[in-house]
Parts: structure tokens; C-alpha cells; sequence
């Protein structure tokens, strides 16, 4: 499984669906790594999404 974590301030966030608030998981890298590719079209480098394992 997969998410979408970013770090700002020292501060990691995890991308959160929408309907649940609960983090968004992604079976697959691929998927996950598109949206990314998304997310960061227009956000400043040092906010940028990346794709993690996520963690037991």
C-alpha cells in the first residue's frame, strides 16, 4: 500500500480523502505517482506531494 506524504515546516502531512478525512491509500505505486505528478503541477517546490510506503 501506498500514500502521499509531504513535508512542511518539519511537519509531515498525509493526503486525506475527501469523503472520510482518513488517509488516501493507493495499491499501486503507478496510481499514486500520477496523482502526484497532479497535485504538483502548481504547488512551490518546497511543498511538494511524493508517493511513501505506508507504514504497519
Amino acid at each position: 500500500m501506498f500514500v502521499i506524504i509531504r513535508t512542511v515546516d518539519g511537519e509531515t502531512e498525509t493526503l486525506k480523502d475527501s469523503s472520510t478525512q482518513s488517509d488516501k491509500t493507493f495499491a499501486d505505486y503507478y496510481a499514486a505517482d500520477l496523482l502526484v505528478q497532479q497535485l504538483n503541477q502548481k504547488i512551490i517546490p518546497f511543498k511538494h506531494w511524493k508517493v511513501s510506503e505506508k507504514l504497519k
